[in-house]
């Protein structure tokens, strides 16, 4: 796509489906905390909203209670290993003729910069990005649109020449407040009424169209 030359991914829903991983850990840390989780039935609802968050606003705890919460999700998270996490079907491939195209890939995740890069590890795709940003571990920075902008601010991108690819509004949301194309994948765990609302640049259904889009035949 011609003037653009930094990609900018989500991670969860966009290069991994990890609803499994996620939805055990946020199971364990409710336990825990003594109380029914029923996260399974609606776990595509709250993937890509912040811990904090997803604690005080559906199951209604106080920040305190929260926080004992993540330290509890966090544990079980690392614990697992990324198991029950799975790479989305061509999403490697898409990534090496990005990167062969002249694309500089990024990351910017609603997770922790420290725990979004030991994921990138785990599951053996860190190679393909020249960074990583993510949400601060005080809980600051947790949206997206701040993200968005911590990431151009960190690897001084040019928001013009710029474009944010993920599976949910908020990444769409998050590119136009930050002077970003976008373009919204319908596979990950976005609702495609959800990713039209939000009015992307492209809606894709496989990973390989990402490609088609930027690098035309």
């Amino acid at each position: 796509m011609k003037g653009i030359h930094n990609l900018l991914f989500d991670l969860d829903g966009t290069l991994v489906d990890s609803r499994e991983t996620i939805s055990a850990s946020l199971s364990y840390a409710l336990d825990r905390m003594g109380l029914p989780s029923g996260i399974d039935e609606r776990i595509d609802t709250v993937i890509g909203t912040a811990l904090l968050d997803i604690f005080c606003n559906e199951y209604e705890m106080g920040h305190e209670q929260a926080e004992i919460a993540i330290d509890h999700y966090r544990v079980h998270y690392d614990e697992l290993r990324q198991a029950g996490t799975h790479i989305y079907p061509d999403i490697e491939s898409v990534l090496e003729h990005l990167r062969k195209a002249g694309f500089r890939l990024y990351i910017a995740t609603v997770k922790p910069t420290t725990i979004a890069e030991k994921v990138l590890e785990d599951m053996q795709l860190r190679e393909h990005f020249d960074g990583v940003a993510g949400s601060s571990m005080g809980h600051e920075r947790r949206d997206k649109s701040s993200i968005i902008a911590h990431a151009l601010n960190k690897f001084e991108l040019d928001p013009a020449c710029s474009m944010m690819i993920g599976d949910r509004g908020q990444d769409i949301a998050g590119a136009r407040d930050n002077g970003l194309g976008s373009i919204a994948v319908s596979y990950g765990f976005g609702s495609m009424e959800e990713l039209r609302a939000a009015g992307p640049d492209h809606i894709v259904g496989r990973a390989t169209e990402i490609a088609t889009i930027l690098v035309p035949v």
